[in-house]
């Protein structure tokens, strides 16, 4: 599904705003009610607290607040997004704490090797 987005994010790691939210091979078939989230994780992904030691905090309530004023959410909108969002962000930090672990293990293995 997005195959071009992981190709072209192979070719230039460094930039990290082009890494796809979805992983091939990922069992998930997109909706049309979901376009609004991932518009809006995409914008607000690194409105969060980032450790000096490593580690990421979640996407912070003022960046919520102020995209669903920005496009305009009513109050019970907001609602829905906030947990809405929330879980999806929840899911991106445990994957990229499984990221970083798997990582750390990876440089402990080099530096047990030399």
């Amino acid at each position: 599904m997005l195959e071009w987005l992981w190709e072209l994010y192979a070719e230039d790691p460094d930039n990290e705003w082009l890494r796809p939210q979805i992983r091939p091979g990922d069992d998930f078939e997109p909706q049309r009610w979901h376009d609004l989230y991932f518009r809006a994780f995409d914008a607000l992904q690194y409105d969060r607290f980032y450790g000096a030691m490593g580690g990421e905090g979640p996407i912070y309530y003022s960046a919520l607040s102020q995209w669903a004023r920005d496009h305009e959410l009513s109050l019970n909108e907001f609602t829905d997004f906030q947990i809405f969002m929330n879980a999806l962000d929840g899911e991106w930090l445990s994957w990229r704490r499984e990221q970083d672990e798997a990582d750390r293990q990876r440089r402990a293995n080099e530096d047990a090797r030399r």
